[in-house]
């Protein structure tokens, strides 16, 4: 296993924020049953989700944990799509874990309002294996020991990076959207950064996700700080 294939693994978790949830289904005795849900990631770069307890899905989680989520690229060619599959076992997240929900909510604003309403619960994904295809022939099954990685911001040292550059360095975040992401960005349009790991940082551009690549990994506040620093001089 290439450290390139389980880096193109994790790029494609981290850029897409939404994937294909398969369950076993209770009302057609364990047939596949799939349906579209968003995601983002906790601490150690696992899946987590947030759905309806009405909803067939968590039926059928409650009934067989087992579990998969399948992430797919954009490609013109659709057997040439990097994509990847998580396979594993759904748990709820505890009631304490308030960092990881609070980071779902930065992602997906709208979800906190209706979480309190419909009955809503959030479930992590812990993998036994991760299925990568890369493309034609690139193929491989990752270890989730090879494939999850820490995210060295969480909780309040993650919200304090990043309402440091939404206060201090929005124009910064503007900057990375035009030169980088090659944006047509206008006065009006809201920019944001909503998470920071290891391997990047995600920014919302009118409530769409783009995620911006570290050339190498960060482990600490100073690493990350000399990165965006060197990004806002390239972005000049």
């Amino acid at each position: 296993m290439s450290k390139e294939s389980i880096a193109a693994s994790r790029t494609l978790l981290n850029t897409k924020d939404f994937g294909i949830l398969s369950t076993l289904s209770v009302k057609l005795g364990g047939f596949p049953f799939g349906s579209v849900v968003p995601y983002c990631l906790d601490g150690q770069g696992m899946v987590v989700i947030l759905i309806s307890t009405i909803a067939q899905h968590t039926k059928n989680i409650a009934q067989d944990d087992r579990c998969s989520i399948t992430i797919i690229s954009e490609a013109d060619d659709v057997q040439a799509n990097g994509r990847l599959c998580i396979i594993g076992h759904m748990e709820g997240l505890l009631e304490n874990e308030t960092d990881v929900k609070e980071r779902y909510y930065r992602h997906f604003p709208k979800s906190r309002a209706y979480s309190n309403t419909h009955n809503f619960s959030f479930y992590r994904l812990r993998p036994v294996s991760v299925r990568y295809i890369g493309g034609f022939g690139a193929i491989h099954w990752i270890e989730p020991s090879l494939f999850l990685i820490d995210n060295p911001f969480q909780g309040q040292e993650e919200d304090r990076v990043i309402n440091h550059m939404n206060e201090d360095h929005h124009d910064s975040l503007v900057s990375y959207c035009k030169v980088y992401k090659k944006m047509a960005i206008s006065s009006d349009d809201t920019i944001c950064m909503v998470g920071i790991d290891a391997l990047g940082f995600d920014v919302f551009a009118n409530e769409k996700k783009v995620r911006f690549d570290f050339e190498l990994p960060v482990q600490n506040t100073q690493e990350a700080r000399a990165t965006l620093v060197a990004l806002s001089k390239g972005a000049r």
